[in-house]
């Protein structure tokens, strides 16, 4: 620890309360009460009447606030008078004794809600593993609630109410009238279209689809079904080929279902049936498959005029994917005269057959309705063995004699009513799909074998956001899942599985808080091309609902790019920076980065010139921390201490004038955004929490509002007009004005608070990987351990988090081994160390 300043003793400060009153309250009395006692009370902090025995484990929650601003030296602040270091590290010390000693003491039960409901995803991914197909169930429930850069899988927000059990009582109706079916064969309806090249004479074929491309009687017009089943298993082929410009090797054909697409309908829903990557041309045609749950895909009610009747009709449209980031560069958005330049895709013919009876009754059904003598024999036996196996998955350990007989006896009051064993399963189980066993967490009961249960849940519900498979059940039933060996092997495993992709997208979702990004309003006139938008009829200006945007894919790119780091098991600080990205061509384009084909994302190494790497220059960070029409550098801030630091940043008081209202300017044409700041911050009001967030935005400046690297930008007090189709024709044009009037260098200089001045972005990664990527890595592993438990961390999980942090520091915090160091800890096996 190093020699003591004068006044404090050679040794460590004496523990508990005598330790306190002798050296640690004149401490907090010489340094802190100033700001932080009776007159004072900022940040809403007091250090005057703090209690001053840990080892009471009362009151641990404040005196860890203290002990983070102590270490990080943000208190006192920096333009105040700091203490000694010595007496600094001497209280520290103080602190993690107490806390450690007060941590140890039993937790009050009562303290907070421990249950905790599905989330919506589990929910969803939970029944298309128990029932063995997926059915399109969380859009008849309520939604999760979403708070940013918290995970909702809490027990603070699952909770379970009667409202909620209503909604998921038809959910799981609807889920077993598919799952189980009646012995007879339902009708199977056929269709199959066909179209021809007729008036390619004139530019294309009644074959062909181009971008944007509708005309009556081709396949991106779709055409209906002559029927179609209620329920059960379609199947549909196409046979499709391209026709590719040269430097062009690929183009995606999508098919989608539901109603009718036609820009002159209101009434628009659906829902992708699968896509093609095609690459081979019309002198050898290829017949794709693909499968799905007609349950899926919304008919569209048409009533009969005359007869007031009410059918269902269903359309299977074909849509031309291809984009390679130019598509809204000319007028009309390629509509005409580039149509024909760009891939085309030629589809002969489109077949539909469902519901499929190859197999009958389908294997769901025999998952739950096995084929055994008993039903035959002892019908009632069968029953139970039926129930034995269904709830023991459904409840993701072994069901006790007692939960079955409670559902036999359901099963025998429903037999009699409903007739047939079909129907009296289908409501049993609806039944058990509605119990707490089912809808809450595996909890254990204190006895050695359920806690295996329990942890073979959290493993599967944490890395696949569904029930443990029959390998982790397996494991459970031995009891090795106490194993650590046994745990590492079987996170690899998860891991590796495609099922992992849902955690990724989940987790990494609500750690960026990236659906900000759908909720900003783009400046259409700044931005004219960045969204797609219907080019005629009745929606005409309206964003186009079924073709994947730069900005969808920009979500799609965050994800992926957390996806990779895991699969290479690369450091944690890759999110600051990185010497790659995952892109697809696309957003390639829109960045700047040249060489990229195919909407498929993959790794692509980065150049110093294409100002990118790391989670810091992601377009969806970008974009959803800004107005849609300008940068905001200190959303952008926030977003950098909350979801990279880990920092807790409270939200501006209600009395606090907004940036632009401080400086009485328009940000479209006033002072630099730098300027508009550092007025902002000669009102008191504003000072305290603007000198520790502003520098940290500034650096964000050199990145427009659509996530596009900007060096320079107009001069101040001069206004920019939006997109005009008569001065600038197309988006070339615009670009050629905007290059015209942006003539300065934007200065994105800043001071980072306890640090040096940064320069730009890349000063800015550079000092956080280099100063603070403890911080970092500190950061993602809390995201992921409160995640994975599904509740908020506390002081108690404290020094657990230190011993992984440590150990993963060793090899420099690798993330698919910090995961698996988390799954093999104390805290998130629930046991002591």
């Amino acid at each position: 620890m190093g020699s003591l300043a004068p006044g404090f003793a050679d040794a460590a400060i004496q523990p508990g309360e005598a330790g306190f009153t002798e050296k640690v309250a004149p401490f907090f009395e010489k340094n802190c009460v100033g700001c932080h006692g009776p007159e004072k009370k900022k940040g809403k902090v007091t250090l005057h009447d703090i209690h001053g025995d840990l080892s009471t484990g009362k009151g641990l929650d404040h005196w860890e606030d203290v002990l983070d601003m102590l270490e990080s030296g943000e208190m006192p602040p920096e333009d105040e008078p700091q203490p000694d270091p010595a007496e600094r590290q001497a209280v520290v010390e103080w602190i993690e004794a107490g806390l450690r000693s007060g941590a140890a003491k039993p937790v009050d039960e009562d303290s907070a809600p421990t249950a905790r409901r599905l989330t919506n995803f589990e929910y969803e991914n939970t029944m298309a593993d128990l029932l063995g197909f997926r059915l399109n169930l969380i859009d008849d429930l309520p939604k999760d609630p979403v708070k940013p850069y918290v995970s909702n899988n809490t027990a603070e927000f699952m909770l379970l109410g009667p409202e909620q059990i209503e909604r998921y009582l038809a959910s799981a109706r609807r889920a077993m009238a598919s799952a189980i079916v009646d012995p007879e064969k339902p009708e199977v309806f056929k269709t199959r279209q066909e179209w021809d090249g007729r008036g390619a004479e004139k530019g294309s074929g009644n074959d062909e689809v181009s971008l944007w491309s509708t005309g009556r009687g081709t396949p991106g017009q779709g055409f209906g079904l002559r029927g179609f089943p209620k329920k059960g298993e379609f199947r549909v082929r196409v046979q499709a080929s391209a026709i590719l410009p040269e430097g062009v090797s690929e183009m995606p054909l999508r098919l989608v279902m539901g109603y009718n697409l036609n820009e002159n309908s209101s009434m628009l829903q659906m829902e992708p049936i699968g896509t093609a990557l095609l690459r081979n041309s019309p002198d050898d045609p290829k017949i794709f498959e693909f499968t799905g749950r007609i349950e899926n895909f919304p008919p569209r009610p048409v009533k009969n005029k005359n007869t007031g009747a009410v059918t269902e009709t269903m359309t299977i449209t074909a849509q031309n994917l291809y984009d390679d980031g130019t598509l809204n560069d000319e007028n009309r958005f390629l509509y005409w005269p580039r149509r024909l330049e760009m891939p085309r895709a030629v589809v002969s013919w489109i077949e539909f057959e469902g519901p499929l009876t190859g197999t009958w009754p389908p294997d769901h059904h025999k998952r739950i309705l096995f084929d055994s003598s008993l039903r035959e024999t002892d019908p009632a036996a069968y029953v139970r063995e039926v129930l034995v196996r269904f709830m023991s998955r459904a409840f993701r350990r072994p069901a006790s004699d007692e939960e079955v007989d409670r559902f036999v006896q359901i099963y025998n009051l429903l037999k009699p009513e409903l007739g047939s064993l079909e129907a009296a399963m289908r409501e049993t189980l609806s039944m058990v799909l509605i119990s707490p066993q089912f809808l809450l967490h595996t909890k254990a009961d204190g006895k050695v074998v359920t806690q295996q249960y329990e942890l073979a849940s959290a493993l599967s519900y944490f890395l696949w956001g569904s029930m443990p498979d029959e390998t982790l059940l397996e494991l459970a039933e031995q009891g090795k899942l106490d194993d650590a060996a046994v745990i590492a092997e079987q996170v690899r495993r998860l891991l590796a599985d495609d099922r992992s992709e849902g955690f990724v997208r989940n987790f990494t979702i609500q750690w960026m808080s990236l659906d900000k990004m759908k909720t900003v309003p783009i400046n259409r006139d700044l931005f004219p091309r960045f969204l797609y938008y219907v080019p005629a009829g009745e929606r005409a200006g309206t964003e186009e609902p079924y073709r994947p945007t730069i900005r969808d894919y920009m979500t799609d790119e965050t994800v992926s790019f957390v996806a990779e780091i895991i699969r290479r098991n690369a450091s944690v600080l890759n999110v600051v920076d990185s010497e790659f990205a995952v892109l697809n061509q696309p957003l390639a384009a829109h960045y700047g980065v040249e060489g990229v084909e195919g909407n498929w994302f993959r790794p692509v190494a980065l150049k110093p010139e294409n100002h990118l790497g790391g989670l810091l220059t992601h377009g969806s960070v970008l974009i959803g921390n800004g107005t849609g029409s300008a940068p905001h550098p200190i959303y952008r801030a926030v977003w950098l201490r909350e979801a990279i630091l880990g920092d807790e940043v409270a939200p501006p008081p209600a009395d606090v004038p907004a940036l632009t209202d401080t400086a009485g300017e328009s940000l479209e044409h006033a002072l630099s955004i730098k300027d508009l700041l550092a007025q902002h911050r000669t009102q008191e009001s504003c000072n305290d929490c603007h000198v520790r967030l502003d520098p940290w935005g500034i650096p964000f400046e050199q990145y427009n509002a659509i996530g596009k690297y900007q060096p320079t930008v107009p001069e101040n007090g001069v206004r920019v007009r939006g997109f005009q189709t008569a001065q600038d024709i197309d988006l070339r044009g615009y670009q050629d004005y905007l290059d015209s009037i942006c003539s300065v260098k934007v200065d994105a200089s800043a001071r980072v608070p306890y640090g040096p001045e940064v320069k730009g972005m890349v000063d800015l990664k550079q000092f956080l990987i280099k100063e603070r990527k403890d911080d970092v890595a500190e950061n993602v592993l809390r995201r992921l351990l409160t995640y994975g438990l599904g509740r908020e961390l506390t002081v108690r999980d404290r020094f657990g988090v230190e011993k992984i942090l440590s150990k993963s520091k060793e090899s420099g915090y690798p993330l698919q081994d910090m995961i698996v160091e988390i799954c093999k800890s104390a805290v998130f096996r629930g046991t002591t160390e």
